[in-house]
């Protein structure tokens, strides 16, 4: 028997190593503001499930205390789809991450929850050829414990039959407050010390699964 009846997926950090490139991204716009960069780059890294826009919003009027324009939303939107789109199709996968889908893609239904804007998240997930995987691609406009519920109700489970394998502390609070199980993949986003299960990539993630349903 699986060890799930459904399993729901992060994506950055989880399935490809794109931690690092919306932190470029964010020091590529804010650059010019050199003496208020690391405020900046601490807002954004403390905030991992706060759409881009929303990001954009608050630095420019909270930390840089101007106003915050439809022109500044059009320039630095478009600037930071660049960087990002191009960086997340070409980052390598999470060791294990293909393996991983092959493997339980047609077992139990696989979903992919993120906070990325829809049209970009999905041309990126396409771009990759893992589009074909999924049951169903839930994007930013979700906040993520709504979307894993969704999940659980549309499949007309238990939400203990569901998991969902992220990287940051948020990804966890997400899934406590869903009901559902929480694997951590490791990505260097700090969990709690004693967070568990916690493992270094999907490799390890994916013999776990398998040992719990050989069990």
């Amino acid at each position: 028997m699986p060890a799930y009846r459904t399993i729901i997926l992060d994506f950055d950090g989880t399935l490809v190593e794109s931690v690092g490139i919306k932190d470029n991204a964010f020091e590529t716009l804010f650059a010019e503001h050199s003496d208020a960069l690391t405020r900046i780059m601490d807002y954004h890294r403390a905030h991992n499930h706060v759409l881009r826009f929303e990001k954009f919003r608050y630095i420019t009027e909270t930390i840089l205390n101007r106003a915050y324009t439809a022109d500044d939303e059009e320039r630095l939107g478009a600037a930071f789809h660049d960087i990002v789109v191009d960086g997340l199709v070409n980052c390598p996968e999470v060791n294990g991450a293909r393996a991983f889908l092959d493997r339980f893609h047609g077992e139990v239904p696989l979903y992919l929850v993120s906070k990325s804007p829809d049209a970009e998240f999905r041309e990126v997930v396409a771009a990759r050829g893992m589009d074909r995987y999924f049951a169903a691609i839930y994007t930013g406009d979700w906040d993520k414990a709504d979307a894993i519920r969704d999940i659980v109700q549309r499949q007309d489970i238990g939400a203990p039959d569901a998991v969902y394998i992220g990287d940051t502390p948020e990804d966890h609070a997400a899934a406590v407050a869903a009901g559902v199980g929480f694997i951590g993949r490791d990505s260097g986003r700090p969990f709690p010390p004693a967070m568990n299960p916690l493992f270094r990539d999907m490799d390890e993630i994916h013999r776990y699964l398998l040992h719990r349903e050989a069990s």
